[in-house]
């Protein structure tokens, strides 16, 4: 065992004490708000309830070329539209992948297996989700991750997310896009959405935290855990940003989906790679296996 992994099962034993012991269950909540106390992300963590527009139908098919989904599209408020009404895409490519989210017993490491569509649609509707007292709890999650070549040069990559049996375990998550090199992201125009249903309709809820260098983009939020009338269902979202080619002789690039999935702990800083993320040592987390889409300029 290396040193990191020795200090991080060290960290996690001593966490699972403290909250079976203690009855801490909020201490992770506190220092992940400590840890994000700033006037931006204050603001941004600020909550809406959505109108969703009513598209025509040329709207909608506009959405779609820019690698938006049905769902996506009838939940879409007026200000999010307003960030993508002047982008018309074509030549979209797409990979999705299914995944299930497994834990044995409460505060271990979590399993992640991907898995088919059939699968996942088949276990959802036949399989109902341990819960209580139950050792072992399970999540379905779906990602999608598309580019969009656009009319103004730029290509659009986005990363959707989608869980279709929400976790039991609801801290903070991540959800990212990486890329070659030889992309630049064009400044401002990186996009993040996460939405949640309760007894009130549907809610709007803004990232804590954005990380970027030039392999990618992350942005971190928290799951929504409590409702109005109803715990919290549908979550879902996307992160999106406009790339181009940092040389002219380049013809194509790669892009990676990439979602982590927290039960345990706090995140430090993300560290981005091309095709890979990370959170830390300090907390316990799946990461969902990547997608990838290859591109032309």
């Amino acid at each position: 065992m290396n040193i990191k992994r020795r200090y991080k099962h060290s960290f996690l034993l001593l966490l699972s004490t403290l909250l079976f012991v203690g009855g801490l269950s909020n201490v992770f909540a506190n220092a992940e708000e400590i840890q994000n106390k700033s006037t931006e992300e204050i603001h941004i963590l600020s909550e809406e309830l959505v109108s969703p527009v009513q598209f025509n139908t040329l709207e909608s098919i506009k959405l779609q070329n820019l690698g938006f989904s049905s769902d996506e599209i009838n939940s879409m408020s007026v200000e999010e539209y307003n960030g993508f009404k002047d982008l018309y895409g074509s030549n979209l490519t797409t990979d999705e992948n299914y995944y299930k989210i497994t834990q044995e017993i409460p505060y271990s490491e979590p399993s992640v297996e991907e898995i088919s569509k059939a699968q996942a649609i088949n276990e959802i509707n036949t399989t109902k989700l341990a819960r209580g007292t139950s050792s072992k709890t399970t999540g379905y999650l779906k990602m999608t991750t598309s580019s969009s070549k656009l009319s103004n040069g730029n290509t659009l990559l986005k990363n959707s997310f989608t869980w279709l049996k929400s976790p039991n375990m609801k801290l903070t998550d991540v959800v990212a896009i990486t890329h070659s090199a030889s992309s630049v992201k064009i400044p401002n125009t990186d996009k993040f959405s996460y939405k949640y249903t309760d007894g009130k309709g549907i809610h709007s809820v803004g990232a804590t935290s954005t990380t970027k260098n030039n392999k990618g983009i992350a942005k971190k939020f928290k799951l929504k855990d409590l409702g109005i009338n109803v715990a919290p269902y549908n979550h879902n979202g996307y992160l999106s940003v406009e790339v181009t080619k940092g040389n002219k002789n380049d013809i194509t690039a790669n892009a990676y989906g990439h979602y982590t999935h927290l039960t345990l702990g706090v995140t430090s800083s993300i560290d981005i790679k091309t095709g890979s993320i990370g959170v830390g040592i300090f907390c316990t987390s799946t990461d969902m296996d990547e997608t990838m889409i290859k591109f032309n300029y």
